[in-house]
């Protein structure tokens, strides 16, 4: 929509024709008269700019409450806390250039109220400062206006580039996670999302390094929560489903996206998928060092056998005591000295060698020790970070250590103990 044109006549020739803004600062600045004429399309005939109707600016934060000064602002000869504030949101809302108050103005403030504003206020006006970046960010575009009119409200609140330039990234880094959402959820091309990703970071009043971070940190937040929602509990462990992890990263590379997963994270995915499968396709037969004879081998591997031991030790309580050399072999003591025995289950890692999942047992064959118990005893299945334990229904519980696959194992072993136990 083109901008309004005032037409400004001197001396009943006309001078000129500007937008409000321009006349306003032409005003502060003198080159236009209280006697000067003004008409502007829809108007009857000119009138003086004395009586142009005063600009009231629309601020993106609210207008303070009123309150009295306090007994310390009575004692010192000043106004109160709120009177700055208040005084500063009047003038804002009718500065003939948006946001700005000339220094001057300022000076003028302060011999009034009795304080520096901008040094008393500071905090509140940083707020201010922070819902204004947050306000013109909302309507997820920023356009050149808003950029001038924050660099106006930077300079009257005294923030240097460094101080504001943080606030803009905190209210942008808000922004961005919001908006990002907003279009990777819509239902449209991957290269249509990335055209509308970028427009989010247009003209916004930060450097090119500090628009990339963020867009780097709301990628990351959005690849984190739909790999989140991907992942399912399924028969003890997660699982993701192969098909939809390699349809989202097309979508990623084709929205030209690189995001990164540490190496932690991705043998997570890696392991789910492959869970996945083990989950729902038939289990296959895997080559076996054991002679075995007509049960099937379903896994194998080297690990580390560890079971639970009781553990003996002696422990002394009792008071302070001491004892004296008194001839000899002979010493005397004091204080009283208790000792007790304590018994403990430990965990032990007791021997090493080659586990076995078969059709109906399973076997660990060591240097030291050998294990075989069919399915029809094992109570439960738990898988920790580098291990799995079984409970069985009597003589003990197993944890057998792995160097790694324990949670596909575990998948395996539960499904033949369920298929065992029918």
């Amino acid at each position: 929509m083109p901008t309004e044109l005032i037409h400004i006549a001197r001396a009943g020739v006309e001078i000129g024709a500007w937008a409000l803004e321009e006349v306003r600062t032409k005003q502060a600045a003198g080159e236009l008269q209280p006697t000067d004429h003004y008409w502007k399309p829809g108007m009857a005939g000119w009138l003086t700019l004395a009586v142009l109707p005063a600009t009231v600016r629309v601020l993106p934060f609210p207008r303070p409450a009123e309150k009295g000064a306090n007994l310390l602002d009575g004692m010192l000869g000043r106004e109160s806390y709120q009177a700055g504030l208040l005084a500063v949101w009047d003038l804002l809302s009718k500065a003939p250039t948006q946001c700005l108050i000339p220094e001057e103005a300022w000076a003028s403030l302060g011999e009034k109220l009795g304080y520096d504003v901008r040094k008393r206020c500071r905090d509140d006006l940083i707020k201010w400062y922070r819902l204004a970046a947050e306000a013109y960010l909302s309507d997820r575009y920023f356009d050149p206006q808003e950029k001038t009119d924050l660099g106006n409200l930077a300079r009257s609140f005294g923030l240097d580039a460094p101080a504001a330039e943080a606030i803009h990234g905190e209210a942008f880094a808000s922004y961005c996670r919001i908006g990002m959402l907003t279009v990777l959820l819509r239902d449209i091309p991957p290269q249509q999302k990335r055209e509308q990703i970028d427009l989010l970071g247009k003209e916004v009043p930060l450097s090119e390094a500090k628009v990339k971070e963020t867009f780097g940190a709301a990628f990351q937040s959005y690849f984190d929560q739909r790999l989140k929602g991907m992942m399912q509990q399924e028969d003890g462990g997660e699982v993701m489903d192969p098909a939809a992890y390699a349809a989202f990263m097309s979508e990623v590379r084709q929205m030209d996206i690189n995001p990164h997963f540490d190496e932690q994270s991705q043998a997570r995915f890696d392991s789910a998928q492959r869970l996945w499968a083990l989950c729902r396709k038939p289990l296959q037969e895997v080559p076996c060092a054991l002679d075995l004879g007509s049960e099937g081998c379903f896994w194998t591997q080297q690990v580390e056998l560890g079971l639970n031991k009781r553990v003996t030790t002696r422990r002394s309580y009792g008071g302070f005591g001491t004892s004296i050399k008194i001839w000899g072999p002979l010493r005397y003591r004091t204080g009283s000295y208790e000792v007790e025995r304590q018994t403990e289950q430990r965990l032990e890692k007791v021997d090493a060698g080659t586990l076995v999942f078969t059709s109906k047992r399973v076997i660990f064959s060591g240097s030291l020790k050998s294990l075989n118990f069919k399915y029809a005893k094992v109570l439960d299945v738990t898988v920790y970070n580098n291990a799995i334990e079984i409970d069985k229904d009597s003589g003990g519980d197993v944890v057998f250590f792995f160097p790694s696959g324990q949670a596909e194992a575990a998948v395996i072993l539960r499904r033949l103990v369920r298929q065992a136990k029918g």
